[in-house]
């Protein structure tokens, strides 16, 4: 996995400036947080259940959103297991069995536990920010 950060906060300050409102974006952040272990939990079974258009879009939902929410350590890593499927045909593919995806599927639940944790701090963060009059996105 490369050094990419669990959480990028520019990507939380610029989606912050584009939504122009503190509440909002804590609730886009509370909203994806809730959904996370749901997302990973569906590319899991689809996994499982070798239906590759299920892990598709799983993933990609998984992705983008993880991308958005400013989660840049778990987005890379779905990508990554993205290449994985992708590079090995589906018949080729051990799934769940396989040690790559299995240690993956464990990557990203921990991932995923981390990345909830430091999005919980950025929202506690924005919250008493915003109620000192400073500004919301950065720490003073």
């Amino acid at each position: 996995m490369s050094t990419v950060p669990v959480l990028d906060a520019r990507v939380l300050g610029r989606l912050g400036d584009d939504l122009g409102d503190p509440v909002l974006l804590c609730t886009f952040v509370d909203r994806y947080a809730d959904l996370l272990q749901s997302r990973i939990a569906r590319v899991e079974h689809a996994l499982a259940a070798h239906d590759l258009e299920d892990w598709h879009d799983a993933a990609l939902s998984l992705r983008t959103s993880s991308a958005m929410a400013g989660a840049a350590a778990l987005a890379e890593l779905v990508s990554e297991l993205q290449e994985t499927v992708e590079e090995n045909p589906l018949a080729d593919v051990a799934w769940l069995c396989n040690d790559k995806l299995s240690s993956a599927i464990l990557e990203l639940k921990v991932l995923a536990e981390e990345t909830n944790a430091r999005l919980r701090a950025f929202v506690e963060g924005v919250t008493e920010r915003t109620s000192r009059g400073q500004s919301p996105w950065s720490p003073a």
